[in-house]
């Protein structure tokens, strides 16, 4: 008889804890994956409440599944990070690359502008034979 009713409950503490067990899978996906800070901190509070109704073997498998699946969204957040520097890095590089060309271009037609002037300076001293004093007065 009392062999009977320790089996009967073991069983009951095992069905229970392969219960909890299937809760604990679950709190931890939606903890994973929760949209919003908001939403994660109530669901991790509920975790936590979870856990202290656990033995501490219990206990400690949950905390490295709830770890393990953190580093797994960690992972996630952190190719997500790097994907978004290297976008912004390459708009970074274009946009200096076309702010070099307008300086590039701009120079060029400065360049063009002092050519001419320096054409025109010379057109008018074969002319005039004035054009070389033109800026510093008549002697």
């Amino acid at each position: 008889m009392r062999t009977l009713k320790l089996t009967a409950t073991l069983m009951l503490l095992g069905t229970l804890t392969l219960g909890m067990a299937v809760t604990i899978d679950e709190q931890i996906a939606a903890i994973g994956a929760a949209s919003t800070q908001e939403e994660r901190v109530t669901l991790v509070n509920e975790f936590k409440e979870t856990l202290s109704t656990l033995t501490a073997e219990e206990r400690a498998n949950a905390i490295s599944e709830l770890r393990a699946n953190m580093s797994k969204s960690d992972d996630k957040l952190q190719t997500q990070t790097q994907t978004r520097e290297r976008t912004r890095e390459k708009s970074r590089v274009n946009q200096m690359e076309q702010t070099q060309e307008m300086q590039r271009g701009q120079q060029m037609q400065q360049n063009q502008a002092g050519s001419q002037a320096m054409q025109q300076n010379k057109i008018g001293a074969g002319a005039g034979g004035q054009g070389q004093n033109r800026f510093m007065g008549n002697k």
